[in-house]
């Protein structure tokens, strides 16, 4: 049986508002026996640990190093190192905190990358073979760059301009590098995958078209056993339609794709993330609930929807991009407009 304990107030404020946004990223990570977020704050990024008495602090050591930097962070991370793109409205940057022992450390210079457009997100992952790659959508194209280049080449990898809003995402899997996008113009998702080593990339993989399937709302998760698993919208809009879509690469490349979470008069279902953790596996598959006057976290389990942090205007759930740990407590995080920033627990 899951336990999910409610915490109505917030357990920090930021001076930035939804700080917990956007949609593709992942700002949660647990290292060295404490649960850490990245999240924006006026003056650039900032680092926050969770304590033992489930307080969090602000590891103000890092804000100097941290300051003048783009906020809104993806996260990657390991015992050793965490590691975030970081993107503002036309820039990014790269950045990298090393454990020191009792704490992070910048591990070394930031590398600024600009970018000639608008930016609304973009993800970070790591391949086999130690190589960092970055993902994002400009002027309706997706594109990667790579730690290999010294970030200063990008790479189109989409063929046809998607809509304004599309989103792409990057993730490690199977052995390669993999690049997952929303095409709302084409109203298909598409995939494209690159071997470790390899000198270019695979051909374009429709994973499903028609049918209003396709929305700028993409979260990615990797299973113990290497299968491929994205928590997606659709645009299909209707009142008793399935609003959500889990989509499921298998280790042979095939993709299935399942319909959940109807839209319904008192919800909307948005924003979908899947979540695993735990020995056995389990997945968790959250979301938001958009209602008349404000909006909520909840959990899909068993075809029905379940609170994680009530009614209090809430949005953009993160957590790890990592499996969750065994034996700690399980923490995801939203927050608010005003920069509140709200925890639930999952274990």
């Amino acid at each position: 049986m899951i336990l999910l304990l409610f915490f109505l107030a917030p357990i920090f404020t930021v001076d930035v508002p939804s700080p917990t946004a956007d949609k593709p990223q992942s700002k949660v990570w647990f290292a060295h026996g404490s649960w850490w977020t990245w999240l924006p704050v006026k003056e650039g990024s900032s680092v926050w640990r969770r304590e033992a008495a489930g307080q969090w602090a602000r590891q103000t050591a890092l804000d100097a190093p941290l300051r003048g930097l783009p906020g809104q962070a993806d996260v990657w991370a390991d015992e050793r190192e965490a590691c975030a793109v970081l993107v503002a409205e036309r820039r990014l940057a790269f950045a990298c905190l090393a454990w020191r022992g009792a704490g992070y450390e910048l591990a070394r210079a930031p590398v600024p990358i600009e970018v000639e457009g608008k930016l609304e997100t973009a993800t970070l992952a790591r391949d086999g073979r130690g190589e960092w790659w970055i993902a994002y959508g400009l002027e309706r194209e997706m594109w990667v760059r790579r730690s290999g280049d010294a970030w200063k080449q990008a790479q189109r990898i989409s063929a046809a301009p998607a809509a304004a809003d599309d989103i792409c995402a990057v993730v490690a899997v199977s052995g390669g590098i993999g690049v997952l996008w929303s095409d709302q113009a084409a109203d298909t998702v598409w995939f494209r995958w690159r071997p470790d080593g390899a000198e270019g990339w695979g051909a374009i993989e429709a994973i499903e078209r028609g049918g209003k399937n396709a929305d700028d709302h993409i979260r990615i998760s990797v299973s113990a056993d290497g299968r491929l698993l994205v928590a997606m919208k659709n645009s299909v809009d209707r009142l008793g339609a399935p609003q959500l879509v889990l989509r499921e690469r298998a280790r042979d490349g095939k993709w299935t794709s399942r319909p959940y979470a109807p839209r319904t008069e008192s919800g909307e279902p948005s924003r979908p993330a899947v979540l695993l953790g735990g020995e056995p596996e389990r997945m968790f598959l959250l979301h938001s609930r958009y209602a008349k006057g404000g909006s909520e976290i909840v959990r899909w389990a068993d075809g029905r929807e379940e609170v994680l942090i009530p009614g209090n205007r809430v949005n953009d759930v993160t957590g790890p991009k990592a499996r969750f740990p065994n034996g700690q407590p399980w923490i995801v995080l939203a927050s608010d407009r005003e920069g509140n920033v709200y925890e639930a627990r999952l274990n």
